[in-house]
């Protein structure tokens, strides 16, 4: 039986009377990098907001760590949803400074992280002069703070340029070496397609597609069949 860090069972999500996700049944195997591929407005960020408390479902069940969802589970999930919340009159370690009080985390904790994500030189530099990249491994550090076992990142490579996009890339695959689970949504398949080892595609609020992928399988014929065949 495989070994699931997450799964979430016919997931529904109403806004009002609209039907953003509809019966979505996922898997996550534990030590994966997980894709969660779909158009804009797909549905993803929702799912995502959902699976950290974010959002209430409508319907369905989510189970993570062989549980039913409950906020203590918040303690093993770290999470970058959309873009990073920086106080940008701060520097990137009176950022995280800021999260260890309020969690009670110990200061040495900072240094760990930001060494991690490539930040641990940028001094009295405040972030709002980071560079979009910065931005977004700073909220990834953030994210990292509690030592989580399992890191949602939704659209992380959203405004960066190739350099950053390849610097996030050799980072969230160190992630995995290190023993945590990681979900990545995308839009944008070149990104995740030499990254993710499983998939899901959304498509109009419904999982139409979820598996192992190989890394020298066609992603992006995969994605368009499955998509456009959910257009006819």
């Amino acid at each position: 039986m495989q070994d699931l860090i997450l799964e979430t069972k016919n997931l529904k999500k109403y806004y009002g009377k609209q039907l953003a996700v509809n019966n979505i049944s996922l898997q996550i195997p534990r030590g994966s990098i997980y894709g969660l591929l779909g158009p804009n407005g797909a549905g993803k960020s929702t799912i995502l907001k959902m699976l950290t408390g974010l959002l209430y479902p409508t319907e369905g069940e989510i189970i993570v760590f062989g549980e039913p969802w409950r906020r203590k589970h918040l303690e093993r999930i770290g999470a970058l949803i959309e873009s990073p919340a920086l106080y940008g009159n701060l520097t990137a370690v009176e950022n995280l400074m800021v999260h260890t009080k309020l969690m009670d985390i110990p200061k040495e904790r900072i240094y760990e992280v930001l060494e991690t994500v490539d930040l641990k030189n940028t001094g009295k530099k405040p972030a709002s002069q980071f560079s979009m990249g910065m931005k977004q491994r700073l909220g990834i550090a953030i994210a990292l703070l509690k030592h989580p076992e399992l890191l949602i990142l939704d659209e992380p490579t959203n405004g960066l340029d190739p350099i950053g996009i390849q610097e996030l890339r050799e980072l969230i695959r160190s992630f995995v070496k290190n023993g945590i689970t990681v979900i990545l949504s995308s839009h944008i398949l070149t990104e995740v397609s030499q990254l993710v080892d499983h998939i899901g595609i959304i498509s109009d609020g419904e999982l139409k597609y979820q598996g192992s992928i190989s890394h020298d399988e066609d992603l992006e014929k995969l994605f368009m069949n499955v998509v456009r065949g959910n257009k006819k």
